[in-house]
């Protein structure tokens, strides 16, 4: 009787359930505690690492690559940020990376020793590990960017061509094995040679040895507005003898001949639906000019008896930028430079649907305090000499963002 009636009472099952239950919820409660605090001391220590690493990129951009200074002021940031009072006798460790040649800094943060009511058991230092890389997109200043990242050679210098980056680099972002190519006799000379794939030719054509693998470098001028594009102005303008052209919408394009001299006043010319397009010993000039590429059939083509000497704009839409290819443009079209004096390029040459093409035996930009070069893709052949400039102290002309290595672009590597 005794026993059925201990067996009936509730309270007696009750105090025995939980007698029994009491550890294993206390383990799950200690357990839960424990998750919360992993995921909310990981996401801090992630959130730590990626603000250091930028403050560390940052730095190194002004003061130089060095370790020690990355690495202070990595430290500098978990001090500030991992030092509360509920951790502090938990032990963060950050092992920094610096890779000058990529322009990159990597930081992991470890935590060790922090008394988990539970996974500490089994959670052998380090407890977490995160880490953040960053780079700049550029520690040289930009004067050749190949910016086709699908397989193939992207620059291509042959038959005795030279291409010369004074104070500047040639950056390439094709991942093809063979994404430079500089053959016959050809050289290429710069700052920084990078590809993110490979190269081909000998290496005593390149100055230095191209470092492979290289992050690519997204398009620094992918967030310029073109200028905009009205009605027509001109239509079919067929220029003979010396003259002097204004700015304003060309539909149908502008071609020059014969010993034609023709002069641009400052401005935006749009080249719409037509070539524009210069043969036998005509030249151009143009001060504060800006070239702008639009539609199917629009190109530029200067044969190798022509003489062009142009400057960008000071301001507006296109300043910094002698020619602007429309961004709507189809794939691949050739616009050719084969001029036998083409030394004042002063600014940004800019086809990002299509490619260019320098020709002849000659020199390129030379005379200019700085030019730079993005396109789809270059081929420089037939022995020009393209020699690159980037003094920009030397000219009132602004050089647009991402091309400076002052401005070059610090992002996290995901």
């Amino acid at each position: 009787m005794k026993l059925k009636k201990f067996c009936r009472s509730t309270s007696g099952n009750f105090l025995t359930t939980f007698a029994i239950a009491s550890p294993v919820l206390l383990g799950v409660a200690g357990l839960a505690l424990d998750v919360s605090t992993y995921v909310s001391q990981q996401s801090l220590m992630q959130e730590t690492a990626d603000t250091a690493v930028l403050a560390a990129i940052r730095e190194a951009a002004v003061a130089g690559w060095d370790t020690t200074v990355a690495t202070t002021v990595v430290e500098e940031f978990i001090a500030s940020q991992l030092e509360d009072a509920s951790f502090a006798n938990t032990d963060y460790t950050d092992i920094v990376k610096v890779d000058p040649v990529l322009s990159r800094i990597k930081v992991t943060i470890q935590q060790n020793g922090h008394g988990y009511l539970l996974l500490s058991l089994w959670k052998n230092n380090p407890q977490i590990e995160v880490s953040a890389e960053a780079q700049v997109a550029s520690s040289a200043n930009i004067c050749v960017l190949t910016l086709n990242e699908n397989k193939g050679s992207t620059l291509k210098i042959t038959g005795k061509s030279t291409i010369t980056g004074q104070d500047c680099g040639v950056f390439g972002n094709s991942a093809d094995k063979a994404a430079m190519e500089v053959e016959d006799k050809a050289t290429l000379t710069a700052q920084v040679v990078c590809t993110a794939g490979g190269y081909s030719g000998p290496n005593a054509s390149y100055n230095p040895d191209p470092v492979t693998d290289c992050p690519t470098i997204p398009d620094p001028l992918a967030s310029r507005a073109p200028p905009p594009v009205g009605s027509c102005d001109y239509y079919d303008t067929d220029l003979k003898g010396s003259i002097t052209l204004n700015p304003g919408v060309y539909c149908g394009g502008i071609k020059a001949g014969g010993n034609s001299k023709v002069t641009l006043n400052p401005g935006i010319y749009v080249i719409k639906d037509g070539e524009f397009t210069f043969t036998g010993n005509a030249t151009l000039e143009g001060e504060n000019v800006g070239i702008y590429i639009t539609g199917s059939t629009a190109k530029v083509a200067f044969d190798n008896s022509t003489t062009i000497s142009l400057t960008a704009p000071k301001s507006g839409s296109m300043a910094g930028i002698l020619f602007f290819e429309d961004r709507n443009s189809p794939d691949g079209r050739e616009f050719e430079i084969s001029s036998k004096d083409a030394r004042q390029l002063l600014g940004t040459i800019y086809f990002p649907k299509g490619f260019l093409s320098v020709k002849g035996n000659s020199k390129f930009a030379d005379a200019s305090a700085w030019t730079a070069i993005i396109a789809t893709e270059i081929r420089v052949e037939n022995g020009p000499s393209l020699v690159l400039n980037s003094d920009y102290k030397a000219s009132d002309i602004p050089v647009p963002a991402g091309i400076s290595a002052e401005t070059g672009k610090i992002s996290l590597i995901k």
